[in-house]
């Protein structure tokens, strides 16, 4: 499966408050990483690798951030709450961001 598709199912990327491909794209790339061979990102012969938790994380906290204005959806009195909607969007941010790919250098 692809990078941006996984990331697509992992963000609810369609669900409200949505993202767009773009603003994946531009998540994946942020979260890019050397690959295998330890070709960086920026070098001829990168093979696509990313840490796919970090683009998660980040993905959610812009949905986070979207939903952040809103208290209630109308009609006022309906018991709908957008915070609940921010309140799940960083919780998942947080779920993501402590699965990040993480390094340690050994001497």
């Amino acid at each position: 499966m692809a990078a941006l598709d996984e990331l697509k199912l992992i963000t609810a990327w369609d669900s409200a408050p949505a993202l767009t491909e773009a603003e994946l794209n531009a998540t994946l790339a942020r979260s890019a990483l050397p690959d295998e061979s330890g070709v960086l990102p920026s070098a001829s012969g990168w093979v696509p690798t990313y840490d796919l938790n970090a683009a998660a994380a980040e993905a959610w906290l812009i949905k986070a951030a979207r939903a952040s204005p809103t208290v209630e959806v109308d009609p006022p009195g309906s018991g709908i709450y957008t915070s609940k909607v921010f309140e799940n969007c960083r919780a998942m941010a947080q779920i993501y961001a402590g699965k990040r790919n993480s390094t340690v250098a050994v001497s």
